[in-house]
């Protein structure tokens, strides 16, 4: 081979790779890395799917009252104070999930922002020592983890990643959502349901749907024949949608998915009639909420039922204010109710016949000396 020809050869080789290393750096400044949300590691085997936009609820007034709460650590104080920082101060997206299988309890919490991974591991430590506890951390995934290691059984646990997301939950739900968010598995945005609630409520600062499995939706069947209510539309339920949009007014829009037309168009009238007397009960027009059932729209169209309000941000600043000032009442009523007095067992007679070690548990004042006395009468009786 000519060297004239050689060369030709290595240059159109170069010249080559250059151009496929141009475009893909082309295509790569076009499409952008879409930014990871809170939703990429929850599963997508989740009944219940709640999201909320942090920043969103921060410029909004109305929220003003939600985000103003102290946040506190049970037993220990504000979060400020025994961390040395707020860890929602940079978080912008919240997600929580109960799984369809969550009887006992499950649930997980994804949030997203910016996150100090090393500042929220020693911060998660700080408190489980300060309760006494064991903290351990360990790595799963690109996940890192902190727990509590004296308790006997597998309670909740913190998993953080540098950059985020934050993840809190127990046992095998943590662990399916970090297998979520490290990409092993789908998660819930493939899910058709919730994509399908989730597109038709819109958006919203705050959004929830629930899909219903066919298991979920059978027991609802079966408790509504159990309290008389056989044949009910509510039966005929497969999902909720719900988003909350806070703007120059507050924008409220909720969808009930049903399995056919004509049971949703007979839920609907059932539901605006609640509406209806709901605006006329005293308390909920004392709260404030009479007003915004009087405005509520509820139309069936085909296997859906939507329902939309909307209100000044004014007016639902002092609607949140009045809820968060029941539900503190509610709190010191609890507080300030008598708590029953522990009852302390009878005593046995004087002549009941029991096993030694006993006297102490059924409450005798001698721990069981009275019950020696009365031993060698049962071992004579045992004798016969």
């Amino acid at each position: 081979m000519q060297t004239r020809t050689r060369n030709a050869l290595v240059l159109a080789g170069v010249s080559a790779v250059a151009i496929a290393a141009g475009a893909w750096l082309w295509k790569e400044r076009q499409t952008p890395a879409r930014t990871p949300n809170a939703l990429d590691a929850i599963p997508n085997d989740a009944m219940l799917v709640a999201t909320a936009d942090l920043g969103a609820l921060r410029r909004s007034g109305a929220a003003a009252p939600l985000l103003s709460e102290t946040r506190e650590i049970p037993g220990l104080g504000p979060v400020q104070k025994v961390c040395g920082f707020d860890p929602l101060a940079n978080l912008t997206e919240i997600a929580v999930a109960v799984p369809a299988s969550g009887d006992g309890g499950e649930l997980g919490l994804v949030a997203a922002g910016a996150v100090d991974d090393e500042a929220l591991l020693a911060c998660a430590s700080k408190v489980i020592e300060a309760r006494g506890g064991r903290s351990v951390v360990n790595t799963i995934g690109t996940f890192r983890t902190v727990r509590d290691a004296s308790m006997s059984t597998s309670g909740a646990e913190i998993a953080v990643r540098k950059g985020g997301p934050v993840l809190l939950g127990a046992g095998t739900y943590l662990r399916a959502m970090i297998d979520t968010a490290d990409g092993h598995v789908p998660s819930i945005q493939s899910d058709p349901g919730h994509a399908r609630l989730a597109s038709e409520v819109g958006e919203g600062s705050a959004r929830v749907t629930v899909v219903l499995t066919p298991e979920q939706r059978r027991t609802l069947v079966e408790e509504l024949a159990a309290s008389g209510a056989q044949g009910s539309p509510a039966g005929s339920v497969t999902g909720v949608g719900l988003a909350v949009t806070l703007g120059a007014r507050v924008d409220l829009h909720g969808v009930v998915a049903c399995d056919a037309a004509k049971a949703c168009a007979e839920l609907s009238g059932v539901l605006d009639a609640k509406r209806a007397a709901g605006a006329d009960d005293m308390l909920v027009r004392l709260v404030g909420i009479g007003a915004v059932l009087e405005r509520m729209r509820i139309t069936p169209t085909n296997d859906r039922i939507h329902a939309r309000v909307d209100m000044a941000t004014d007016e639902a600043t002092t609607l949140i204010e009045r809820i968060l000032a029941l539900r503190a009442a509610g709190r010191r009523a609890d507080d300030d109710r008598p708590r029953r007095p522990r009852e302390e067992p009878m005593p046995p007679p004087p002549d009941a016949v029991v096993e030694p070690g006993e006297g102490a548990e059924r409450g005798a004042p001698d721990g069981g000396a009275e019950k020696k006395k009365a031993a060698p009468k049962e071992d004579k009786t045992r004798q016969r």
